[in-house]
């Protein structure tokens, strides 16, 4: 039920249990209190939301007097917070998947939405995300492993700088979800069993799955602790470790290539940039040659990803495409014959 209050313009909405009858008697339940009240904001502005509670009026029914409420009024809402869980998962989403930062989205919910609120209230809604993710995050492992046969799990240790804590992550391959993710202040063999396999082996056994295999990068502490934690399970190095190590040395080669390309075109490009700037400003191939020049600028900062991702190599074949259409470009008369100076 919803309507709007004149005095503040401010929508009330008003929640009643689902649960009509009384699940013991079979009586239709009473309106016996309001259970909480409380100003939400939404994507869309503020509401009042009301929720009651409702109990058995029967004096004689034989169950104990439990309040029932509307599941859905609490499922709006986050406990001691102002803002919506659907708000709330928004502002996430920009954040986490859409990379924007907290004043881009202060600047999106108070100019776009016409919300208020400020800065350090988002710096909030971020941990109430995450806190969203982690509640909702078991739900999903147990919809993902519901349907496997065995685990194949991944593990992967992250550390972003030498003395922070480093971030093991582990993931089932198989259906790709995160079985787990820890910081760890120290990568002993006796912590990663106690951290990391320990809570896997009791996640296995409580899905009753038994294990395939173990895929890691083959640092030596996992190794250990596979071998400690999970007796006779296989345990593979991943390829794509194997590949990049493999590849080292011509992804250095690659790079040092890309290196001299770089030296050598970011020394002649203000030089031919000005020879260009002072052609007349009326002259037609003027634009187009700028035009090229920016092209080349565009392309030098290509980067490159290892094992296969050589920006070296992407580096030469795009000069080489741009070298390509300068030549059909002057047989064509499209620019003047200073042009193979771009690119020779």
């Amino acid at each position: 039920m919803t309507h709007l209050t004149k005095a503040n313009k401010i929508l009330s909405v008003y929640y009643r249990t689902e649960q009509r009858l009384c699940p013991i008697c079979h009586t239709l339940l009473k309106r016996d209190h309001i259970l909480w009240h409380k100003q939400v904001t939404f994507s869309t502005g503020a509401k009042k939301l009301v929720s009651w509670a409702y109990r058995c009026p029967g004096d004689t029914c034989p169950g104990p007097k439990d309040v029932f409420k509307s599941l859905k009024a609490e499922s709006v809402h986050l406990k001691y917070r102002r803002f919506s869980r659907e708000l709330v998962v928004r502002i996430g989403y920009q954040h986490f998947w859409q990379h924007q930062t907290m004043y881009e989205i202060h600047d999106w919910l108070t100019n776009d939405l016409h919300l208020s609120i400020s800065e350090r209230e988002i710096a909030y809604v971020f941990v109430d995300f995450l806190a969203l993710l982690s509640a909702a995050q078991p739900a999903r492992i147990r919809n993902k492993l519901g349907g496997l046969q065995w685990l194949i799990v991944s593990v992967d240790g992250m550390q972003p700088e030498k003395g922070n804590d480093c971030l093991y992550i582990v993931r089932e391959i198989q259906c790709g979800v995160t079985l787990l993710a820890v910081n760890l202040e120290e990568s002993s063999q006796n912590v990663l069993c106690e951290q990391l396999f320990e809570p896997l082996k009791s996640l296995a056994q409580d899905f009753g799955l038994p294990w395939r295999g173990v895929v890691s990068d083959a640092q030596e502490t996992i190794r250990l602790a596979v071998a400690q934690s999970l007796k006779g399970v296989p345990h593979q190095a991943c390829q794509s470790h194997c590949l990049r190590d493999a590849g080292k040395l011509t992804f250095e080669a690659d790079r040092a290539m890309k290196k001299e390309l770089k030296a050598s075109f970011r020394q002649a490009l203000p030089r031919l940039r000005k020879r260009i700037q002072a052609l007349p400003a009326d002259d037609p191939f003027r634009p187009v040659l700028l035009d090229y020049t920016g092209a080349i600028h565009s392309v030098l900062p290509e980067g490159g990803v290892a094992p296969f991702e050589l920006g070296g190599i992407r580096v030469f074949d795009a000069l080489e495409d741009l070298a390509a259409s300068v030549i059909r470009c002057q047989k064509k008369g499209i620019t003047s014959c200073c042009a193979g100076s771009l690119l020779w």
